[in-house]
């Protein structure tokens, strides 16, 4: 096992360093992404154990979510600069507290949205991205996934779709990890009715369980939302899907509807009708990012963090992991949703 240093002032870009065993160094063990590549290319690591910073704390890792942002940095299409870290949100306890920390001690269990490097037995985070957990959720692998996929739907509910009582909507993606948290988050703001769309059979009998009014097969879902709707279509579709998917979706939205797309996980090309189409059908084309929401409205994101906790923590919204890997296996986990077999969250035990 190979020693990598970490470059100052970059939390997730890493540089090789030689190691001849006898450096008086405290190292922690984490997956690394020394160039970009398929799956293969991570690679099980000893990294310099990380020190908090101001108004940062140290957490030692339980569990650390897999998410498609990493997939993404892994490939290239992504923001990250290999050789990093990948690795967005993480459980655990805090271990260290930096300058300027007040509400936050060491011993404390918290959940996190690190911005990076979180494939990894210790991270250094930003406290004001840091939640206690409540002692229901601690050691509870779904403790690493709620600053993740439920603000993000709660999100993109009511900022980015500013979505109506009386609206009728459509996900794609309905079986995964923003899938269920969108349709679980629909009822908790008494939206709906709410439809989606799967790749599969399986796939649908799963999110079937989570309370959409309606399950389509990917395959021919233009005609088959119709059919359901009476022809009008749908207010709001949600999709991170892209390429041939969202081109067909513009043919199910009802006039005056919105597409809100968050992702192109299919890699395909971007099509969008003229303009001057939307504007005789009052179409609406939205994109969203939790991630650069934070960016500019960090206190209002903040809310819906604690939101989201409060709401998962009460049960009364659910978020499934389906797959908990070792961190050494990263690399199945990204193949995993890369194939598109996964369904709900995925997540990596690291402590």
């Amino acid at each position: 096992m190979r020693l990598i240093t970490q470059v100052p002032g970059n939390g997730t870009q890493l540089a090789d360093a030689p190691h001849s065993g006898h450096e008086k160094v405290r190292i922690v063990r984490a997956m690394v992404i020394p160039a970009h590549g398929p799956p293969e290319v991570l690679e099980y690591c000893e990294v310099p154990d990380p020190a908090p910073g101001p108004g940062e704390v140290l957490i030692r890792v339980a569990f650390a979510g897999v998410n498609f942002t990493d997939v993404r940095n892994r490939r290239g299409d992504g923001l990250g600069i290999p050789p990093m870290i990948p690795g967005i949100e993480v459980a655990g306890v805090v271990t260290g507290v930096g300058p300027g920390v007040a509400d936050l001690a060491e011993g404390t269990a918290v959940t996190a949205l690190t911005g990076g490097h979180s494939y990894a037995e210790m991270v250094a985070c930003d406290a004001r991205r840091v939640l206690p957990l409540p002692p229901g959720l601690v050691g509870d692998p779904v403790s690493a996934t709620v600053m993740g996929v439920l603000p993000s739907a709660l999100n993109l509910l009511r900022v980015a779709a500013r979505a109506r009582p009386d609206e009728t909507m459509l996900i794609h993606g309905a079986s995964g990890g923003v899938g269920t948290a969108l349709v679980q988050a629909a009822a908790v703001l008494g939206l709906g009715p709410v439809h989606g769309t799967v790749s599969s059979p399986a796939k649908l009998q799963y999110a079937e369980r989570y309370g959409f009014d309606g399950v389509h097969l990917r395959d021919g879902f233009v005609e088959s939302l119709h059919a359901a709707t009476g022809g009008r279509g749908v207010d709001v579709i949600f999709d991170p899907i892209g390429g041939e998917v969202r081109a067909h979706s513009f043919a199910a939205l009802a006039p005056l509807g919105r597409l809100i797309h968050f992702g192109n996980a299919s890699l395909e090309p971007e099509v969008v009708p003229p303009a001057v189409d939307l504007r005789a059908r009052g179409l609406g084309y939205v994109g969203y990012s939790g991630g650069q929401h934070a960016l500019f409205e960090f206190e209002a994101v903040r809310r819906t963090w604690i939101e989201a906790l409060e709401l998962v923590e009460s049960g009364r919204v659910t978020i499934e992991v389906t797959r908990v890997l070792g961190l050494a296996d990263a690399a199945e986990a990204h193949r995993l949703i890369e194939s598109r077999s996964a369904v709900g969250k995925i997540v990596l035990a690291v402590d």
